[in-house]
């Protein structure tokens, strides 16, 4: 086999045009507890852009970054402790793209092996790498921070985004009632196709007076903020007294500080995925790899579904990647090797 594979990486900080093709180091085991998996796809999420745009997060042959914090493979090597895997399964994690740890715009990835599951039987590769950061980030907004229960009502700002469209559908299975923000018809359209009740443009239409009409009082039981920056200040003034703020985005501050939270009894709440792989708490990654069991049980009984803005090569990827960061996508871009 190769000492070579073939990867996408960032030689220096800056915007869709540093992305590079080239032959790097097959990854190895590095101890008994690895698998190597071979990506069949990967997802493209905003923290790769981010990454790519604030700079090299870990070195690979000392002048270059992999992107790609989720992927979807096949196992082709396992270490002597692995048991939850054998090779020839396929496999999806959320590993890398940071924190000293190549990601997956490659055709190898070196995971431990306990961090890997089982992806849904019935996707295929490309279906399923949309899923593993959107599916972890939105199980972890909707059921462990927002903790909404039948008949809430909810406010998803950014329901046609990869987060978005995810959360709807788990806000849906349980019976919440859905409120969400967008910017285009087309992306309208999506999320009504996915249970939202109420859609709201928020070019052309005022949110706090939407969500009034529709509830019957101010705000939103939980609102979700998958946009994040500017957006989670405003998000104060659309939830409602003694309800839920849930952010997944770096943001800034109302600038009145804890003010507006404190005024309504707000409950704010953060989700950060990465995390685990900052910290290197062996104990929240092996929460994540549970989640993810969960969440490949649930598309494979019919119940989610990823909405697949673009498949892409690595030749795809910068276009994906500007399109991602100018919010014009539709669901999550994907890259197929």
């Amino acid at each position: 086999m190769s000492e070579k594979m073939r990867a996408l990486v960032v030689t220096r900080p800056g915007g869709p045009e540093v992305l590079e093709v080239r032959d790097v180091a097959r990854p190895r085991l590095r101890d008994e507890h690895d698998v190597i998996v071979q990506v069949k796809a990967a997802g493209i999420n905003p923290a790769d852009w981010q990454n790519r745009k604030n700079g090299a997060v870990y070195d690979l042959e000392g002048d270059s970054t992999i992107l790609g914090i989720d992927g979807v493979g096949i196992v082709v090597e396992v270490g002597r402790e692995v048991t939850n895997v054998r090779l020839g399964d396929e496999v999806w994690y959320v590993d890398g793209g940071y924190a000293g740890n190549p990601g997956s715009y490659a055709e190898y990835k070196v995971v431990r092996g306990d961090y890997v599951a089982f992806k849904p039987a019935g996707m295929s590769f490309a279906e399923a790498a949309a899923l593993p950061v959107v599916g972890l980030t939105a199980w972890e907004a909707v059921f462990d921070k927002g903790q909404v229960s039948s008949g809430d009502h909810v406010l998803v700002h950014g329901g046609a985004g990869g987060l978005g469209h995810i959360a709807i559908q788990y806000l849906a299975s349980i019976g919440a009632k859905i409120a969400t923000t967008v910017s285009t018809e087309t992306k309208a359209e999506l999320v009504r196709t996915l249970g939202a009740e109420l859609v709201i443009n928020y070019r052309t239409q005022n949110i706090e007076e939407a969500l009034e009409q529709w509830k019957g009082e101010p705000g939103a039981d939980v609102v979700f903020d998958f946009v994040g920056h500017d957006n989670f200040a405003r998000s104060f003034a659309h939830t409602a007294a003694y309800g839920t703020l849930v952010n997944t985005v770096v943001s800034e501050w109302p600038a009145e500080g804890n003010g507006p939270a404190e005024w309504k009894n707000l409950d704010i709440s953060f989700v950060n995925i990465g995390l685990p792989q900052i910290s290197r708490n062996h104990g929240h990654r092996l929460r994540q790899s549970a989640i993810l069991k969960k969440i490949a049980e649930l598309a494979d009984r019919g119940r989610l579904k990823p909405h697949i803005d673009r498949v892409v090569s690595f030749d795809g990827v910068s276009e994906a990647q500007r399109a991602l960061e100018a919010g014009e996508t539709l669901g999550r871009p994907v890259l197929v090797l």
